[in-house]
Formats: structure tokens, C-alpha cells, sequence
């Protein structure tokens, strides 16, 4: 499988390099048909004007291509590793939802 990370204003380290490969390879060890994935992470810089501070500014995006299929969520929070755990528990939801369409639609031979 292929993962590619980008990041738009924002620097990816190799420890959140890391973070993504662990969390994704263990979402999708059951899926071997998973052709690509995209993750893009960016940085808002809008400063919230009561706080001081940037609230749910760190954005994480993936999308996921199986055969036939794409898979797409987004997750936000003050931290870059919070929104990458939010982004990887929204993707194994939609990947065990497909899982068990499959289970259910797969054809009978006699």
C-alpha cells in the first residue's frame, strides 16, 4: 500500500510521519485490496479572538481508494496527534462498515 503525506503550512516530522504509518497500517491489515492513500495535514492560522489561541485549528484529511470505492474524512483539533487519532477512528468506522457489506453481499456458488 501506498501512503502519501503532504502538509500545507505545516512541517511533517518524522514522528508524525510515523504516527500516520502505525495508526493506518493497523486500520487497514485486514484490507488487502487498498490501492492508495492520500493524507493531507495543514495548520490554520486563524487565532480564535477570546481565547487568544488557534481552537481546532490542526487539520487532518485522508482519502482511501479500494477497487471501485473512496473513502474520505476530515477531523480538526488543537493538536496535530489528536486530529490524526480523530481521523484514523472516522476511516475505521467507514472501512468495518464496508467490511461487513461485503460479508453480507458476497455471492453463493453452488
Amino acid at each position: 500500500m501506498q501512503i502519501t503525506i503532504r502538509g500545507h503550512h505545516l512541517t511533517i516530522t518524522p514522528a508524525i510521519e510515523e504516527n500516520i504509518r502505525i495508526k493506518f497500517a493497523e486500520m487497514t491489515k485486514h484490507l488487502d485490496q487498498v490501492n492508495s492513500m492520500q493524507v493531507k495535514l495543514s495548520k490554520d492560522h486563524q487565532i480564535d479572538k477570546r481565547s487568544k489561541k488557534g481552537s481546532d485549528n490542526h487539520i487532518a484529511e485522508a482519502i482511501i481508494r479500494l477497487p471501485g470505492t473512496e473513502f474520505f474524512a476530515q477531523a480538526c483539533a488543537d493538536d496535530m496527534y489528536t486530529s490524526i487519532k480523530k481521523l484514523s477512528e472516522k476511516l475505521k468506522k467507514q472501512l468495518d462498515k464496508h467490511r461487513k457489506m461485503q460479508l453480507i453481499y458476497v455471492p453463493l456458488t453452488a
